[in-house]
């Protein structure tokens, strides 16, 4: 049974009638202006008291009658507008509130109040700014106030002013609310790129909150974001673990199997998926990805067409088949996918972004068949977006092209366009000093190397920036100075790391080189490129095969269509006599990058081991002509041994 009515028939009595052991306060003993404004508080009391039962018409009426009374009280006038705003009268709600902060302008609540106000009714982003004022002015006011804070900071959020909302969150953290404010603040922190800090207060939470699935799923976006993907492994499983029949849930998770590399498992979630539910689309997007990075091209094509026709209109799809075909090097047949969709694209009148990386894969296609003009043609018209920012896709395969093409003059010339427009962007300073560099003029050459020694001085991603276009530049000396000073600065930093220990590899400093790379692999024992280098540094020297291979095939786990992988995969079994093995892996790493000189060479190696000096001779001859980056002297003392040993007689 409900006592509620009773308790306001009490209160209203209480009201209205007289204590007998307090003579009554009469009327007409007041003034008129004090007789309103208690016959106001009167009313408001009332009008609380009817909003508490749910009499809405009734609690506005006393409202409407309370403010007439006292139409100065600013105070009143705010507590009016909050009901109107609570029973969704916002026009009404919006002129008290104003005419409150009118009355009041020093009031947080009068502020704070209009501002939510005109964000309930914000439906753009004009719209959510016109609240901003108030929503600050209040915050100003009362900086610690929860509900204020609340408001503005999720005001910040939907207009992307994701550091600001994340200031406004972080000064009220200390008062109990529950979670929805540490969940925003992790939010904001996260859209500001902060996801540790972010981490620690989604961390927070659960520690409060156990089962708290905003905060669950919060880390997980933190650790996909941030590809530790070993930590998010253990929340989903739980998750699928507490939710069998979420096939969503499963398929995200075979998603994150995939990212941390555990490739059969991730294949046997997929499976259960598509097995309860064989149209689940992101099984088949997800599974076709597995299939194309392990080459098996035609499953993965099989799954990308099922999932063209459950989305007919979806032009990713069409995209995912060619770089399916791109990943096998199977370049006509992505090369015809990329020529239907940019057609489909145009005729849909499709937006320019879209037609952009339709183009920029196409002059990828160009550039691997050595067409520069076509691969040029593709691109350049996207080298500026339509804001006129520099698209750095189309920048970056037109400077490959003029790498690849021995026009350095013309990489230059691009990349001086690129500054005009963005001369404060990293990539493109890093580019224009590699391409100054390039150049045939002292005064040019100067130029590159001042902007590389002011990149140097620019934090973590400048040192990387100058160590990358050294590298590029074949001064793996300047390289290496770059990427050790860098690691004074930030010790232990993995991609410095790497930096320093190729650089010192190519240098020919071989100790040093080894124990940068056991100390990154020490920090990160998934680094591919790290796994991939040392072994190879092993095998090519004949030393630690066993160790070697070890190192190597945990890469080609990582990477299962890594050209370079595969090839350091073949050397190592070569190198300890596993000819059968290493032709598998050498050719299957041909297949995938058909024109490298070093990979057509250990072929020719395998086949002067096989005894067949005419099929090592094809092949050395063919590696040569590919242009090896040490010149090929290596090479052309195999042809000439091998020449002689054809003489003998």
């Amino acid at each position: 049974m409900s006592f509620r009515p009773a308790v306001v028939v009490l209160a209203l009595a209480a009201l209205a009638a007289p204590l007998h052991a307090v003579p009554p306060v009469r009327s007409e003993a007041l003034g008129p202006v004090e007789s309103a404004r208690r016959d106001a508080v009167e009313r408001f009391l009332r009008a609380r008291l009817f909003a508490a039962e749910g009499e809405f018409q009734e609690a506005l009426k006393e409202f409407r009658r309370a403010v007439e009374l006292d139409p100065e009280d600013g105070h009143l006038r705010r507590e009016y507008a909050e009901a109107l705003r609570d029973f969704g009268i916002l026009p009404e709600a919006e002129q008290q509130a104003r005419k409150a902060v009118e009355l009041v302008p020093e009031s947080a609540a009068a502020h704070r109040v209009l501002g939510q106000i005109l964000l309930s009714k914000a439906r753009d982003k004009e719209g959510i700014e016109a609240a901003l004022p108030a929503l600050k002015r209040a915050n100003d006011l009362q900086p610690a106030e929860p509900s204020g804070a609340l408001a503005l900071g999720q005001a910040y959020l939907r207009i992307d002013r994701n550091v600001e909302a994340a200031a406004v969150f972080s000064r009220v953290q200390d008062r109990p609310r529950g979670p929805i404010l540490p969940l925003l603040y992790g939010e904001a922190l996260e859209k500001s790129g902060k996801p540790e800090e972010a981490e620690e207060v989604y961390q927070g939470v659960l520690r409060q909150d156990e089962g708290n699935r905003g905060a669950t799923l919060g880390l997980l976006r933190v650790y996909q974001t941030t590809r530790k993907f070993d930590k998010a492994l253990p929340l989903l499983a739980e998750l699928v673990v507490d939710q069998p029949g979420n096939l969503g849930l499963k398929a995200q998770y075979g998603f994150a199997l995939l990212r941390a590399r555990r490739l059969d498992e991730a294949e046997k979630m997929f499976k259960e998926v598509l097995e309860a539910d064989p149209d689940n689309r992101d099984a088949l997007r997800h599974y076709s990805s597995l299939l194309s990075e392990r080459l098996e091209t035609a499953r993965a094509d099989e799954l990308l067409k099922k999932l063209q026709g459950l989305e007919p209109d979806d032009a990713d799809v069409s995209f995912r088949r060619a770089l399916n075909f791109l990943e096998a090097r199977r370049l006509d047949e992505a090369e015809t996918v990329l020529g239907d969709l940019r057609t489909t694209l145009v005729a849909q009148k499709a937006p320019a972004a879209g037609v952009a990386s339709v183009d920029g894969q196409l002059g990828y296609v160009a550039l691997l068949k050595k067409d520069w003009a076509r691969a040029r043609a593709a691109v350049r018209p996207h080298l500026f977006d339509e804001d006129g920012s520099v698209n750095l896709q189309a920048l970056n395969l037109l400077t490959q092209v003029a790498r690849e093409a021995e026009e350095p003059a013309e990489g230059l010339k691009v990349c001086r366009e690129a500054s005009a427009k963005e001369p404060k962007e990293l990539a493109v300073r890093s580019l224009l000093a590699e391409f100054l560099l390039r150049s045939e003029k002292e005064k040019e050459r100067a130029e590159g190397g001042e902007i590389l020694v002011a990149l140097a001085k620019e934090g973590r991603p400048g040192i990387l920036a100058a160590a990358d276009v050294w590298q590029r530049l074949e001064n793996y000396g300047r390289a290496a100075e770059v990427a050790s000073a860098g690691l004074v600065q930030f010790p232990d930093d993995p991609d410095l790391l790497f930096r320093k220990a190729a650089s010192l590899e190519r240098e020919k400093k071989i100790p040093e080189s080894i124990a940068a790379f056991e100390r990154l692999i020490e920090l990160k024992p998934d680094h591919g490129a790290a796994l991939n280098y040392l072994g190879y540094m092993f095998a090519d020297r004949n030393e630690n095969l066993e160790r070697a291979l070890d190192l190597v095939t945990r890469a080609v786990a990582l990477e299962p269509s890594n050209a370079a992988y595969l090839d350091s995969l073949g050397w190592i079994c070569f190198r300890m006599g596993n000819l059968d093995e290493a032709e598998r892996h050498l050719l299957l790493a041909k297949k995938l990058s058909p024109d490298d000189p070093t990979i057509e060479d250990h072929l020719g190696d395998l086949e002067e081991k096989r005894g067949d000096l005419s099929k090592a001779r094809e092949r050395w001859s063919r590696a040569l002509a590919l242009e090896p980056e040490d010149g090929g002297a290596a090479i052309r003392a195999k042809l000439e041994r091998a020449a002689a040993a054809a003489k003998a007689p």
